[in-house]
């Protein structure tokens, strides 16, 4: 089930104790997946390329990219200070490609994928993916499917937060990271 695992009211993690982390949570527990054809969303093929994720539903994932995207690198670039300075959780810039990724979330638009890949994300990619060390996607998931389907084997940039992907997603919340539906 959605939400399984994730830490409730560990003083260890700062996060687990705010009044929107708990409120999120029980969102996404009570949350269900919304039962969309595999013309409509990418996740719905069983085996596909959605395979291994956590079951977070697209609406309840933080964003930190916008239509602005001088804006989302800055929203990026301001989580990753929040992150160390509040939590001392370190990041850093890597190459991935979209095999070594998982996703976390359990929607993907494929009409916005295939729009991405009209617009040729795969060879102007401006802001990089945010993923945990565990190798899950946090925020990019409508870009990495498109490198997934064209171009799986070529790297993407990516900043990964050292915490596994659980963690990250709490600490987005608390922090207060947009969320948008599908």
């Amino acid at each position: 089930m959605a939400g399984d695992g994730f830490p409730i009211n560990n003083y260890e993690k700062q996060w687990t104790q705010s009044t929107a982390y708990k409120k999120w949570l029980r969102k996404v527990r009570k949350t269900k997946k919304i039962k969309r054809s595999h013309t409509e969303d990418l996740c719905s093929v069983k085996g596909g390329i959605c395979k291994g994720e956590i079951g977070i539903p697209r609406g309840l994932m933080p964003q930190f990219t916008l239509r602005r995207k001088p804006f989302s690198r800055k929203l990026l670039n301001d989580f990753r200070r929040y992150v160390k300075k509040r939590y001392g959780i370190k990041s850093r810039k890597i190459m991935k490609t979209a095999k070594e990724l998982n996703p976390s979330q359990n929607e993907i638009s494929r009409h916005r994928v295939e729009g991405l890949m009209e617009d040729n994300v795969i060879e102007k990619q401006e802001i990089p993916l945010l993923i945990s060390k565990n190798g899950y996607i946090v925020d990019g998931h409508h870009r990495w499917a498109a490198f997934r389907l064209k171009a799986p084997k070529r790297p993407i940039e990516a900043v990964v937060i050292d915490a596994p992907i659980k963690d990250i997603l709490g600490i987005a919340v608390d922090w207060g990271a947009e969320h948008h539906a599908f």
